[in-house]
């Protein structure tokens, strides 16, 4: 808590002077810039007190060989779990439990037919790096002369990225509870006409045939037609996979991680990094991505203030404290700018710390129809804005 409360407290004295507005005169908003340096120590010696452990036990999560289930599991797993440091905790012998899985599980084939309300946006899917070169590059839809990709699989366009991504969010194609995804936003002709539908599952009859055929996933994508994967994905973070989990029956006794041991790696990076010790910073971010499935380790020089704040938005997305971090760095008005975004927008500045975040994007995947040629069978993927997303 001091850890944390003191790096909140650097930050806005810091970065409080790009936003002379946000202050009252006497002191009770904003925090004098001269007083940063003493609170980023405040919150290294507090974080290195853990890291050393000198307060407790604590260490990365890393039981599982698979780096996005482990990731996932990092926040299921109550069984001597090393990372978890205070929680809010859950029992159903007690009848303390929760509905979050049931709310936002895929709903096809759910417990009760209920879930999805939870869909994330390709504007954060993209901000996943590619694991090969530590460089961040938007989802691959189009080669290199504007011609959609044909994907074997619906996965592969996913391919080679942190494992945090599919540790996070669920994504096309993938399984949870053994079932997999059935996200379809529709059929694609060779002569790229899409032929589509308005329900969940809905068949149609296709060119040159006669029997009808499934054009639309169970989960959707739909258009504005809610409980199912509008942007494309689903929430993987916090769902938990045990039977019954998302039924109103049985719920789910998951706990909440308030404080966890990658925030406090990436607290003492950030605090470090604030202190003009890069080369300490580096080291705990390095400990954290490591994790994540990275082979080549940030270098002092790759410590820049847009790095600190991607790697905490990846880390610890839908955890709570993302738009706490915005307001902290005094950036929240750059990124909620109420400018409409255009898709040159979503694709371009990825990794930048004040890239704007104005709207939800989603991708759509399209199976492609083409009998008799390479591509039959094959995904093609598309950017789509909602209909919803009008402001």
């Amino acid at each position: 808590m001091e850890c944390r409360a003191a790096l909140y407290a650097g930050s806005i004295a810091k970065y409080g002077a790009t936003t002379p507005s946000v202050t009252l005169p006497g002191g009770e908003a904003g925090i004098p810039a001269s007083l940063s340096a003493g609170y980023y120590t405040i919150a290294l010696r507090a974080a290195n007190e853990i890291i050393q452990g000198n307060a407790g036990a604590y260490a990365l999560y890393t039981k599982k060989p698979d780096l996005s289930e482990n990731f996932s599991a990092i926040f299921i797993d109550k069984n001597n779990n090393p990372e978890a440091i205070f929680v809010k905790d859950y029992k159903l012998l007690t009848n303390s439990k929760h509905y979050f899985t049931g709310w936002n599980q895929p709903r096809y084939g759910a417990d009760e037919e209920e879930g999805g309300r939870i869909n994330p946006a390709l504007n954060l899917v993209q901000e996943f790096e590619l694991l090969s070169n530590n460089s961040y590059k938007a989802i691959p839809v189009k080669d290199n002369v504007g011609k959609y990709i044909a994907y074997t699989k619906q996965t592969d366009i996913f391919a080679g990225r942190d494992a945090r991504l599919s540790g996070t969010i669920m994504l096309p194609g993938t399984q949870f509870k053994s079932k997999t995804l059935d996200i379809m936003a529709g059929v694609i002709l060779a002569d790229s006409t899409i032929i589509a539908g308005d329900a969940r599952g809905q068949q149609k009859t296709l060119p040159g045939t006669t029997v009808q055929r499934q054009v639309v996933g169970q989960d959707g994508p739909i258009d504005g037609y809610e409980f199912v994967a509008q942007s494309g994905f689903y929430l993987r973070k916090y769902l938990d996979p045990a039977p019954s989990s998302g039924s109103r029956g049985t719920s789910s006794e998951d706990w909440f991680i308030r404080y966890r041991y990658g925030e406090v790696l990436l607290n003492a990076a950030e605090a470090a990094f604030e202190l003009g010790q890069s080369n300490v910073a580096v080291g705990y971010m390095n400990q954290v991505r490591n994790r994540a499935g990275f082979t080549v380790p940030l270098t002092t020089s790759d410590m820049t203030f847009d790095r600190i704040v991607h790697e905490r938005t990846v880390e610890l997305s839908f955890e709570g404290l993302n738009f706490m971090d915005l307001k902290r760095w005094r950036i929240a008005h750059q990124v909620f700018d109420g400018v409409t975004m255009t898709v040159n927008d979503l694709l371009s500045n990825i990794g930048k710390a004040d890239k704007r975040k104005t709207q939800v994007y989603g991708l759509w995947p399209y199976l492609i129809y083409a009998p008799g040629t390479p591509n039959d069978g094959k995904w093609m993927y598309k950017i789509m804005k909602s209909a919803r997303v009008t402001g």
